[in-house]
């Protein structure tokens, strides 16, 4: 065991004491130094300003008192010291370090600097933990009014501070004020006093006066804990009450005991401990990703009306320059606070001084974006500074008033900001119901019947009205911002926002307010948030939202909805079917978790370490975790390694990180556990690895840390978010194909590489490898040009005209045809025809029969005609004379309709979307061909035709299924749709949900692990993925149930996500694989999950509990593909054989596949047949073989017109192997024929999965990348 250290997670960084006492004396803080001693007479002992000191630093185990002569018993706990006196006045003040003694009977007053360099000095000396930075600004904060002394005894008070350090973090303080009684006697021919405490009762003697001195304690915490701070200052000060002459002595013990409380993790587990016999609880944060709330919420709905609480809001939203202003110092930073998590999620990262002190005021004429707070008494003066040219505008929100108006500079007449009108009124209807005063609140209930009782009515009615309003205001968010991802495209992994789409699509009076927004730091890192697919409070409401239905009442206009349907995604919009509710209507924590109580114990050891506090702590947690409920094990677990770490076993501690990962990975101390890992010395290192808590290689890639960090959803090093807010910069000199898809993807016209380089090869006519800026320019002019043309029709067009799923591809002229004159309108489904306000159907795409050019000749003119020929019955062929259009919009239909037809065919419905881009494409390819800068001017229908993809198809007849195939297939779906590459799907799952209860958010599921690392789910009933999706490191290569509430998913990174099947997120890992997880089995009573790794390593898992209760290890293996349980034995797939193993790792038997030349063959997979039987595949040739279970005889061999097989299901006596080659082969279980073969997939078939016995899944390799559904 270590030496104890300082425990990470304590309440309190450090507690110091500010203010005037015997040892500094009371010298003015407004004079001159050099001049203080020239000046005779006497000054006004009660009109003067002075200057206040750090009369004492405490923390953990160090007590600094900078300004004391005194020697006091220490306890041995600390490391005392004084500062050093040797460093130089500061160049501000060049004030003398000591003053002589009073001939009073003051003794001796050395007076320090107000500012100096807070340095310990002496052989044992301990680091504060907070930078000297912030300990020096603490004088002028801790008395923001100045530093006076007083006849009459003021009333104490309390003020709250947010400190900010160079590195821009920040540390929050609560600021308890009190007033000691001194007698203060002046310095012969000096300007100061000399002072020295006294009882109340003591009146003082002949040459000295009495006064009341100004003494601040401010305990600083990491998190804004500022009523629980005021709570244990309250019981510090009633002890200072009692012997103020023993104030370094209590001081000391109290910051002794305070740096041993921890502060809870986010969750559920609140912590209490006894101060002087006051209980003192430590509320936990909600959420991870949530500010600590220990303070009421109401108070700017007390000061401010509701418009303006909102006006403050969207000023915070737009980053503008605020100056909030009050009489009582207290209020500024609460209401400040509570503003700043009203936005949440946004995240105010700007300067930030809640409190000003009467010499800091002019740091509101600093340039930038600001947020401060001061005293109203500088209303006028603030107001004065913008009238300056300066000075840009500022935003003054006065406390007192309530009133929030901004006061312009001379050159700066901007406004307000205002906030959106639909999301304005939404929020005051929230509002309406909630009652902000609480007599009126409890008006109607009856007198409490003890003090405690009254309390827990005040407490109950605050955290009930904070929890209301951090709803609404979170709804209000939802509602502002749930659209925004929208309008980002992905480019070479980066993300970029298209602003003037985002813009288009809000209300003309709100496009200010988003406009500003969108430049906002705070907007950039909410909205890589939201592409990190982060899940947090406000994806969860957003959800929750979506599905309770409470966004009814703002359905967009159908008519914006249109501007926002593309060609590029289908007009649905990915979405769970439901929500699983987070906690956001919680009340609080449903849990305490009581601190032993302090003693003399734990500072009896050497040296006074704490260790047995620490001991305490941990058995009692211990206790807890033997017994505690499930949802508990993670808070008493990341109490407990906080506390082995603090006493030094930092050992236990990585163990019980360790396991914290597999309960739940967002408590997870990344930073402090690299820190504990970097500490270690190499024996302990070592000892590390032999515990398996690293799996072997360079450990800095090995450690849970760096399992941890890769997992997380966060976009790799070097690939982060760029906002490109205009996208107006085009290629200025000649573009590879690389740098194209880069300016192609970036405009949000495709995102596929292959439709990407068949308009790359289109455009520069395959002649060259570059293409010249000037093709580019006209190319993408003509395609915005088209676009806002299809826009503005679509808006033109009557709002039931169009469904969700359609937008509006090509317009014509004005044209002559069969139905009058007007316009051709192609969209998605339809061919409609416009004249004057009627919009008529023509045709729909799928109805199309055939398609004819045709010369339409009158006596007067002869011109270019198309002919579409209809399907329906009874329907005539339609007549359209679209002159030198003709054979563009032949081109265009006959794209669409071929597309549609082969998605028909083949099932796909997203064949469909991929042919109404080609024709957004071929549209502005000709276009753009007319120019003859252009490099395929000369062959613009060459280009045109080289981006008819599915029309060159369906010629080829590549889609033509036979009969057999277009049977039983039912859906296609594609999962790397909207991704540059496509991906192979490893691994398919399918969970039937529960709707036993009612609950429609249990739907059946399709898993989907994925190539590229993801895990994917889509909605069984609808086939529409969902947009929350889990992210691994590697290739996730198999899915496994277990129960009704998980999905296991393993993966080549070493680790098997424990993935929640309710709320599609993965907060549990398990780690303790050191290879790829190859397989997933389960037993059969679902008590216990068998994972297996390439390296023959097998674990098995409690599905209960998460913990591991085995393992097994096969000698001398390296491909360990694929497991099957029979019994207690396990068949084991190792490529060159099937293997029978028991628990214990022993072989029973051994199954080999060869070929007519008894060659040995490779065995891709493997299955256990109904009726016994052992099914195997070789993975380089198309042969089966089928051996007996019981007698392991071999029972036939089966050759098929196959290069290898991959996988294989069962299902109604029927045998499914796929096949490399991508086709399907349905085997009959008791005759071993072949009865079908299905044409399946354009490349491997890698994965399969059966539901219920009536469909099969099958997924297939990245060239083909899609998943197909059949019917059994």
């Amino acid at each position: 065991m270590g030496t104890s250290g300082k425990l990470h997670n304590s309440l309190m960084e450090i507690l110091v004491v500010v203010g005037m006492d015997q040892h500094t004396g009371l010298v003015p803080d407004n004079l001159p130094v050099q001049s203080s001693e020239k000046l005779p007479g006497t000054l006004p002992l009660f009109t003067t300003a002075f200057e206040p000191q750090v009369l004492a630093a405490c923390a953990h185990e160090v007590a600094n008192f900078p300004n004391s002569s005194s020697i006091f018993d220490s306890m041995a706990s600390y490391s005392t010291s004084t500062w050093s006196s040797t460093i130089p006045p500061s160049p501000a003040r060049g004030v003398s370090s000591s003053i002589p003694p009073s001939s009073a009977k003051g003794g001796k007053t050395r007076r320090s600097q107000s500012l100096r360099r807070l340095t310990p000095t002496g052989k044992h000396s301990v680091a504060l933990p907070v930078g000297s930075d912030v300990i020096s600004s603490l004088p002028p904060l801790c008395l923001p009014g100045n530093a006076y002394v007083y006849k009459d005894r003021p009333k104490d008070h309390v003020h709250y501070l947010v400190l900010t350090d160079i590195s821009g973090a920040h540390s929050y303080a609560t600021v308890y004020t009190f007033y000691r009684k001194f007698l203060a006697s002046q310095v012969r021919g000096k300007s100061e006093y000399t002072i020295r405490a006294v009882p109340l009762s003591d009146e003082g003697e002949e040459g000295t006066r009495a006064c009341f001195v100004p003494l601040c304690c401010c305990m600083v915490s990491r998190a804004p804990y500022f009523f629980t701070m005021r709570d244990c200052l309250t019981c510090l000060v009633q002890q200072l009450h009692k012997d103020v002459r023993t104030m370094e002595m209590v001081v000391a013990e109290f910051s002794s005991n305070l740096a041993l409380v921890p502060c809870p993790p986010p969750g559920q587990l609140a912590i209490s401990f006894q101060l002087n016999r006051f209980l003192v609880t430590v509320p936990p944060a909600m959420d991870p990703d949530r500010r600590v709330l220990d303070m009421p919420l109401h108070f700017p709905f007390l000061s401010f009306s509701t418009d303006a609480i909102l006006t403050l809001v969207a000023c915070i939203l737009t980053e503008q320059r605020i100056v909030f202003l009050a009489s009582d110092y207290a209020l500024l930073t609460i209401v400040m606070e509570s503003l700043l998590t009203y936005v949440q999620p946004f995240v105010w990262h700007n300067v930030y001084v809640p409190v000003l002190s009467n010499s800091m005021v002019d740091l509101v004429e600093a340039p930038g974006v600001f947020m401060m707070g001061c005293h109203v008494s500088h209303r006028e003066k603030i107001i004065k500074l913008t009238e300056t040219i300066w000075v840009p505008g500022i935003v003054v929100a006065d406390i007192q008033s309530g009133e929030v108006f901004m006061a312009d500079s001379i050159f700066d007449n901007s406004e307000l900001p205002r906030f959106p009108r639909a999301a304005a009124e939404f929020f005051k209807e929230k509002c309406s119901s909630m009652k902000f005063q609480y007599d009126f609140s409890y008006l109607h209930s009856p007198t409490p019947t003890s003090v405690d009782e009254a309390r827990k009515h005040r407490e109950t009615w605050q955290q009930e009205l904070s929890r209301d309003i951090q709803v609404a205001f979170l709804q209000t968010m939802v509602k502002l911002f749930r659209d925004v991802k929208e309008y980002v495209s992905t480019v070479n992994h980066r993300r970029y926002l298209n602003k003037d789409k985002f813009l288009a699509a809000q209300e003309d009076l709100d496009q200010p307010f988003f406009r500003e927004v969108c430049q906002s730091h705070m907007f950039k890192r909410f909205l890589q948030d939201r592409m990190d697919q982060k899940r947090d409070y406000y994806s969860i409401m957003e959800e929750t939202m979506q599905w309770q239905g409470e966004d009814k009442a703002e359905i967009p206009d159908n008519k914006l909805i249109r501007r926002k349907i593309s060609a590029n995604s289908p007009g649905q919009k990915n979405r769970r079917s439901g929500v699983v509710n987070f906690g956001l209507e919680a009340n609080g924590p449903t849990c305490t978790f009581q601190l032993p109580t302090f003693t003399q114990a734990h500072r009896k050891a050497e040296k006074a370490n704490p260790v047995h506090f620490y001991e305490s702590c941990i058995q009692k947690l211990t206790n807890y975790l033997e017994n505690c409920e499930p949802s508990m094990r993670a808070p008493y677990l990341y109490l407990r390694g906080m506390l082995y770490a603090a006493e030094g076993s930092s050992m236990i501690a990585l163990e019980d990180f360790h396991n914290l990962c597999s309960v739940d990975v967002k408590l997870f101390p990344a930073e402090h556990v690299q820190g504990i890992i970097n500490s270690l010395s190499d024996l302990e290192r070592t000892q590390l690895e032999q515990k398996g808590l690293y799996k072997g290689g360079p450990m800095e890639r090995k450690t849970m840390l760096g399992k941890l960090r890769r997992m997380s959803t966060e976009i790799d090093r070097g690939q982060g978010l760029i906002i490109a807010l205009d996208f107006d910069q085009l290629p200025q000199r000649d573009v590879d194909l690389h740098e194209f898809s880069k300016h192609i993807r970036l405009l949000d016209i495709a995102v596929d590489s292959e439709v990407i380089e068949r308009l790359f090869q289109s455009l520069t006519l395959e002649d060259t490898n570059y293409l010249d800026p000037d093709t580019f320019s006209i190319f993408y002019d003509c395609w915005k040009e088209t676009e806002l043309d299809n826009n503005r029709v679509a808006c033109q067009l009557p709002e039931d005209c169009l469904t969700r799923e359609e937008g509006v591809l090509k317009v014509s002229k004005l044209i002559r045809c069969d139905l009058g004159t007007g316009r051709l309108i192609l969209t998605h489904k339809r061919l409609l025809f416009r004249t004057g306000d009627r919009t008529e159907e023509v045709v729909r795409i799928r109805d199309i029969q055939n398609l004819e050019k045709f010369q339409h000749n009158t006596v007067l003119t002869s011109a270019d005609a198309l002919k579409i020929y209809s399907k329906v019955d009874g329907q005539s062929p339609f007549s359209a004379i679209l002159k030198e259009e003709r054979n563009q919009w032949f081109m265009l239909v006959q794209e669409l309709w071929c597309g549609r037809n082969i998605a028909e065919g083949t099932k796909d419905s997203q064949v469909v979307h991929q042919a109404a881009q080609n024709v957004l494409l071929i549209n502005a390819v000709v276009l753009s061909g007319e120019y003859d800068e252009c490099a395929h001017y000369d062959g613009v229908e060459q280009a045109a035709e080289n981006l008819c993809y599915f029309t060159k198809r369906r010629k080829e007849g590549k889609d033509n299924l036979p009969e057999a195939t277009t049977e039983v297939l039912i859906q296609r779906v594609n999962p790397s749709l909207g991704e540059s590459v496509r991906n192979t799907v490893e691994a398919l799952l399918y969970t039937s949900g529960d709707n036993s209860k009612g609950d429609n958010r249990s739907s059946p599921l399709l898993w989907c692990a994925m190539g590229s690392g993801q895990v994917k789910v889509y909605d069984a009933s609808t086939w529409i993925c969902d947009q929350q999706f889990i992210q691994a490191n590697n290739r996730v290569c198999c899915l496994l149930a277990v129960g009704t509430d998980q999905v296991w998913a393993g993966s080549f990174d070493t680790t098997i996500y424990v993935i929640d099947i309710h709320t599609h997120t993965a907060n549990k890992q398990l780690l303790d694989h050191v290879d790829m997880v190859s397989d997933l089995t389960i037993s059969q009573d679902g008590s216990t999950v068998y994972s297996a790794s390439l390296n023959g390593q097998i674990i098995l898992w409690s599905a209960a509990t998460l913990q591991k209760q085995g393992q097994i290890w096969l000698k001398n293996v390296h491909r360990l593909v694929s497991i099957k349980l029979v019994g207690e034995n396990l068949w084991c797939c190792m490529k060159k054989s099937l293997m029978l193993v028991n628990r214990e790792g022993e072989t029973l038997h051994t199954l080999e596949m060869k070929d007519e030349g008894n060659s040995p063959l490779q065995i891709e997979c493997f299955l256990l047949s109904q009726d016994g039987m052992i099914w195997a595949a070789s993975g380089n040739s198309g042969r089966l073989a089928v051996w007996d279970s019981h007698s392991y005889s071999l029972v036939k061999n089966i050759n098929v017109s196959c290069r290898g097989f991959s996988k294989m299901v069962q299902t109604h006596g029927k045998i499914w192997v796929g096949g490399k080659c991508g086709n399907i082969h349905i085997f009959n279980q008791g005759t071993y024929g072949e009865e079908k073969e299905l044409v399946a997939h354009e490349d491997a078939i890698r994965s399969m999965c059966a539901a219920f016995d009536r469909y099969i899944m099958t997924g297939s390799g990245s060239k083909d990348g899609k998943i197909a559904i059949w019917r059994v």
